[in-house]
Parts: C-alpha cells; structure tokens; sequence
C-alpha cells in the first residue's frame, strides 16, 4: 500500500490535472500514470518533475531510447522496482533492442555489445553511485566516442534524474501502473 497514494484526477487541483494531460502525452502513454498522480497533491511539484521530464528525458541531443536504457540501469542498480518497470516499458514502447533491454534489466550492461552505448550507460550508472569517483579518463572515455559536453551533460542529467525518480517511487512506495505490462 502507498504512503501517499494518487492524487486521483476527479479530485486533483486544476493545475495538477493540467499537468497530468501535458505528461502522458508527452511521454505517449495511455493514462497519467502514478508516478506523476501521487506527485499532484502538490501542483508545483507535480509541475516541476514533468518540465525535468520533458527537457532531460525526453528532449536533447542524446535519443530519448538510450536515456530510457540509462534510466533503467540505475533504477535496477538501485532496486527501484517501480522505475524499472515503467522505463522497461518505455523501451519496449520505444522498440529498443530487446537484448539491450533485457541485459540492462538484470545488470548485465556489458552484454550489450555497442560500446559507445554500453560506456554510456556505465557512466550514467558510476554518475548515480558515486559521483565523486568520476575521474578524467571517464569524460576521456566519452570523447573519444565523439560525445560533446553538451552529450555528456545530458548523460549527467539523466543519472541525477534517474536518482530523483527513484527517491520520489520508494519514499511514497508506489503502486504499480498496470498499463506498463500493456506496453
């Protein structure tokens, strides 16, 4: 059961209801889902996460399909089961590689057999554990594929989010959206 469960539309503010429209479209789904419902009690942050959505998972240089894989490895690595169905989704949704996928999911990023991909992926993953392990030879790594700081940003972004998403899920113990096995 919830901590805090969904702020349902019939009875949320005007303005989360708003924000609930503007966030499943956006990220092509079915129906709001819980991860942006609960987050309506409190418009403004309801608000907030589907803007960090829309210009960091969503938008940018780096193809929504390989911040989904990101997302999906720090979700995993940091036992997020809510996340990591929902990015799971998302991938499948999005027809990523489902070897890709399914190496990700069970924290097998090195079967993934495209290196810039995977070095990526392990990047986001270092980026969301220890960000303060980062080293020169990591940002090194990332240029030599030819990713630019605005790439590389990105990737950063993407862990931060990730981790934000995945405290959001556990600290309120979300439910399950049943429209991810649809996906």
């Amino acid at each position: 059961m919830p901590h805090i469960p969904p702020c349902l539309p019939a009875i949320a503010p005007k303005e989360s209801v708003a924000v609930y429209e503007e966030f499943y479209r956006g990220m092509h789904f079915s129906a709001p889902p819980n991860f942006i419902m609960t987050q309506g009690h409190a418009p403004n942050v309801a608000r907030a996460t589907w803007e960090a959505v829309r210009n960091i998972l969503v938008g940018g240089i780096i193809p929504r399909w390989i911040k989904e894989l990101m997302f999906v490895a720090i979700s995993v690595d940091r036992q997020c089961m809510y996340c990591a169905a929902a990015h799971v989704a998302c991938c499948r949704m999005l027809d990523v590689n489902p070897e890709w996928t399914q190496a990700t999911a069970q924290s097998n990023v090195d079967a993934i057999s495209d290196p810039k991909l995977r070095d990526m992926i392990k990047f986001a993953l270092k980026c969301s554990r220890s960000p303060q392990g980062l080293s020169p030879e990591d940002f090194s790594g990332l240029r030599a594929y030819g990713l630019q700081v605005a790439q590389i940003m990105e990737i950063i972004d993407m862990a931060a989010f990730a981790v934000y998403a995945n405290i959001i899920a556990d600290a309120t113990a979300m439910a399950s959206d049943d429209m991810f096995e649809k996906l």
